[in-house]
């Protein structure tokens, strides 16, 4: 199925529709926070983030934006708001409110340094080190005579104990306020009795709730700043045919505006409203000193039919000081610089599994501080390894057994959709109950327990998806060497042409050690712009392939492509693309230095932006 149709059905919260869209996007999106994550544990806390933003953010999206942009763009934000939060190592808010609170009440350091001692000696001491005291990982293993990886582990382990300590002092106050929250959004927005509620999450800054009717596939997403704050409101309807003009719906954008939120337009300046598939969105933003505020804005959707079908609001709270540069402001100067480093080179791209060259321009940043600007380094090229694959003994298991699919196991779902193949296995007879209404279980529910299976057009398997839990009392039977053993086997089976294709690229374990992973690179004279990379997972427990992700297209596809010669020269492409680029200067919000420092920012990063270009045909591609 191409991008634009699994979107879209993901948008409209169809059955299995979004899981199925992180299923394929998973390897790019991991691809993308490990540029920025410093370790393994910050880079599971940032994907589990930016999987969150994505799926409530998603009815947003327009239609005719890249989906792989934005959910770059987003992946990036929440890697770089991850390491902007001072204490985001601390995976839950009542531990951070108590830390900001015990300064001013000495009430409140007893009362933590009382739920510390519930705890195991070591743990306490290590906790109350990280949230007390706010010593580092590394400070505190010198300190304890610990490896600090072994601190890292006792904090985590402590954390989690805390988690529920905490949770039972404050479960009633949260209750309430889901409770007063989600009558006020039904008050709101008049939501029918016969809505089904999904989903039910707290989050540090808000609240949010997803009301569905499958019968119509109709819904509604709401969230709330914890003060109350409507943050975000939007609604899946059918629509008529009638289309008002231009002033009204603005009028109708202003209705909703007073009745529903505390937002006042006049002290915000106006965007050009932008014309959608199926609305129009007006938009407004605050500045100071005549540059635009970053995350300081708000948008109205209002369908052409006269309904309001998407607001989000991302200022909750007026800006504090902004510190003035120290150098004048020269967009253009910036804009010269750009358009001299900026690299365009030639790719294999294998989107929408389709194989095309592309060139694609490469900008040495997107965001850079005004006064840090001259000193901003270009970025390298990352290093991708070459090593032969080693020689193994063919497995005489079947695919089926490979993954541990059995008779025990029926198919619960299943595609006919030509372009989206797959199938959902669970064990006969086995019942799954959601413990709450919270995203995770929602995901989970969909998600466990389950062997996936996806499908090329010709009937061959694209990727194996296991989320099957292996029993706990079995001991693990392979080291790294022999996961790499077990993934070579499992390729001989699904990918045949695999020695002549293949490189390898490294293999490891995954945080918890209970997977090896192996990576492997197709072997090609021109660079992969996305696809190039293959992936096995091997449980160690059972030796059973629980994750695999081929090539997006047919090897003898890829093959041909590499023979193709561009029509397009690289300095036309280079012209054309960064003709586009545009600059522009943008207070930037600094967590640590408390206060707003001037950006020079790009529009690299803007779902419209196009940074790539089809070498054949000269079209410009997201």
């Amino acid at each position: 199925m191409e991008e634009t149709q699994l979107v879209k059905r993901a948008q409209q919260r169809e059955k299995g529709a979004f899981e199925h869209l992180m299923e394929v996007y998973a390897p790019r999106l991991q691809r993308i926070i490990n540029a920025y994550a410093l370790n393994k544990y910050d880079l599971e806390d940032i994907k589990q983030e930016t999987i969150i933003r994505m799926f409530v953010s998603l009815p947003t999206l327009l239609h005719h934006r890249s989906f792989t942009s934005w959910m770059k763009k987003i992946a990036i934000h929440t890697s770089i708001d991850f390491y902007r939060k001072k204490d985001r190592e601390i995976p839950i808010e009542n531990v951070q409110e108590i830390k900001y609170s015990y300064k001013e009440e000495s009430e409140h350091l007893l009362w933590i340094g009382q739920i510390l001692d519930e705890l195991d000696k070591r743990k306490s001491q290590i906790l109350f080190l990280k949230i007390i005291d706010d010593y580092t990982f590394k400070q505190i293993s010198h300190i304890v005579g610990l490896t600090e990886s072994t601190v890292k582990s006792h904090y985590y382990g402590g954390i989690k104990k805390l988690k529920m300590i905490l949770a039972a002092e404050t479960i009633g106050e949260v209750q309430n306020m889901l409770e007063t929250l989600k009558e006020k959004a039904v008050s709101m927005f008049s939501i029918p009795s016969s809505y089904d509620l999904l989903i039910e999450q707290v989050y540090s800054e808000e609240i949010l709730f997803a009301w569905e009717d499958k019968a119509e596939e109709t819904g509604f997403i709401v969230s709330f700043h914890p003060n109350g704050e409507l943050l975000s409101y939007s609604r899946d309807m059918n629509h008529t045919h009638i289309r008002y003009a231009e002033e009204v719906l603005y009028e109708k954008a202003l209705t909703f505006l007073h009745d529903q939120t505390n937002l006042c337009p006049s002290s915000f300046s106006n965007a050009s409203p932008t014309f959608l598939t199926k609305s129009i969105r007006f938009e407004w933003i605050m500045k100071h000193n005549g540059y635009k505020i970053d995350n300081s804005s708000f948008f109205i959707d209002v369908s052409y039919d006269g309904y309001v079908i998407n607001f989000k609001r991302y200022c909750t709270t007026l800006p504090r000081h902004f510190q003035q540069p120290q150098k004048e402001v020269h967009v253009e100067a910036v804009k010269d610089y750009l358009m001299k480093e900026t690299s365009c080179n030639l790719f294999l791209s294998t989107s929408n599994n389709k194989g095309q060259l592309v060139y694609k321009i490469e900008p040495p940043f997107y965001s850079v501080e005004v006064d840090e600007f001259s000193l901003y380094p270009v970025k390298e090229d990352d290093l991708v390894l070459s090593k032969p694959l080693m020689s193994v003994n063919p497995s005489t298991e079947t695919i089926e057994e490979m993954i541990g699919l059995t008779d025990k196991h029926e198919c619960i779902r299943e595609s006919k959709d030509p372009e989206l193949r797959g199938k959902v296995f669970r064990k006969k007879n086995l019942t799954l109950v959601s413990s709450d209404k919270s995203v995770d279980s929602y995901m989970r529910e969909r998600n466990e327990e389950t062997i996936k299976i996806q499908y090329k057009e010709n009937g061959k398997i694209k990727g194996i998806f296991s989320f099957e839990t292996p029993p706990a009392n079995l001991r693990k039977k392979c080291n790294r060497k022999q996961g790499y053993e077990r993934a070579l086997q499992f390729l001989e089976k699904v990918l045949p042409s695999y020695q002549t294709i293949l490189r390898f690229g490294g293999v490891s374990y995954n945080t918890d050690e209970s997977w090896v992973l192996v990576t492997f690179y197709l072997t090609s004279n021109i660079p992969f712009e996305y696809g190039g990379m293959i992936n096995v997972s091997v449980c160690r427990k059972t030796l059973r392939i629980v994750y695999y992700m081929g090539p997006e297209i047919e090897v003898d596809k890829l093959l041909s492509l590499q023979e193709e010669k561009p029509l397009i020269s690289a300095t036309k492409a280079k012209e054309t693309l960064l003709s586009l680029l545009e600059v522009e200067a943008v207070w930037k919000e600094d967590e640590e230095k408390d206060c707003f420092i001037l950006h020079y920012q790009t529009n690299l990063l803007e779902p419209s932006f196009h940074s790539r270009m089809n070498a054949k045909t000269g079209d410009l591609l997201d």
